[in-house]
């Protein structure tokens, strides 16, 4: 992607700009200390749908620089709504606003699915979210108001998934994160690790329908060449609630016991050493499962471990 010429505005007055080559465009709202990023990044599923969405929330003190957390939401996006564009992100996002802001923290939500048409059901089609919050990383790094060496991404579930993908080779050139937190990944498919230069948090629910089992063994495989640390929240299920009601729906979660790494050649490995593809790994962890419960009682517990692991950083 060409150089962006970046214009996050501290302003704040509503208006729009967009730069010469039309690959992002802004909007900023003075009252609330938002801007709302719509750039490019495109991705081989969607066609001629390049656009994607980042709403980037300030914390109200402005003569300073502030570390920033990119956030990555999960397959239901039934957090808030963003100013502009109708773009939307999940609750943990809408949470780790209040919370993060409250740390002094200006926090970027992404909305991937903006322009399309994913269902959460839709789980083998969700875009490689990873470039996204990549690119917006570098967008935001070169923002005065932004601090390069301390920018982090987090996500829930599917967006979760997609910060374990920085545990491969395929982005480690690419990386801007000083940490990141997956908080409820599935782990059944997972980038064989390579060496990083970034600090890892996984946060899983004990009761959740993607079985702990799974990030468990995950988690002893990145250890052995990166530092990351992995935290269980007991009696939670999958949506950090305490009423564990396990749904019918779609879940990747049918290789828990034998977690399957993905690795630069392409080849496909269970952790046992059983050769498998692509195609076979879709039939066969692919289940019916969903996590059925919303109250989240312990939600702002995992988002404030996640918050208390960025501010080691």
């Amino acid at each position: 992607m060409k150089k962006l010429l970046i214009i996050i505005l501290l302003s704040f007055f509503c208006y729009s700009t967009t730069n010469a080559d039309n690959s992002f465009e802004t909007k900023v709202f003075e009252e609330k200390n938002i801007v709302v990023l719509k750039f490019k990044v495109p991705d081989k599923k969607f066609p001629n749908r390049d656009y994607v969405l980042a709403q980037i929330h300030f914390p109200k003190i402005l003569n300073t620089k502030f570390p920033l957390i990119i956030h990555q939401h999960g397959s239901s996006r039934d957090g808030i709504k963003f100013e502009e564009w109708g773009g939307l992100t999940d609750e943990w996002g809408k949470r780790l606003v209040d919370l993060g802001l409250n740390r002094g923290y200006a926090v970027a939500l992404i909305d991937a699915f903006y322009d399309r048409d994913l269902k959460p059901g839709d789980k083998l089609k969700f875009p490689h979210a990873v470039k996204i919050a990549l690119e917006l990383g570098k967008i935001l790094s070169k923002s005065e108001k932004i601090e390069k060496s301390k920018i982090f991404y987090t996500g829930f579930s599917y967006g979760a998934g997609q910060v374990l993908n920085l545990q491969g080779n395929r982005y480690s050139n690419q990386n801007v994160f000083k940490a990141v937190v997956a908080a409820e990944p599935g782990c059944n498919v997972n980038s064989a690790p390579s060496l990083s230069n970034f600090s890892t948090l996984i946060i899983k629910g004990g009761k959740s329908h993607y079985y702990p089992i799974a990030c468990e063994s995950y988690f002893e495989v990145i250890k052995k060449i990166n530092h990351v640390e992995y935290v269980l929240i007991p009696d939670v299920d999958h949506y950090f609630s305490l009423n564990n009601k396990i749904g019918k729906g779609k879940a990747f979660n049918g290789c828990s016991d034998n977690i399957i790494l993905v690795y630069p050649s392409g080849a496909w490995i269970h952790l046992d050493g059983t050769l498998t593809n692509q195609k076979d790994a879709r039939k066969k962890c692919m289940t019916n499962e969903s996590g059925g419960s919303n109250t989240r009682e312990k939600l702002n517990e995992a988002i404030n471990l996640a918050l208390n692991f960025f501010d080691r950083y």
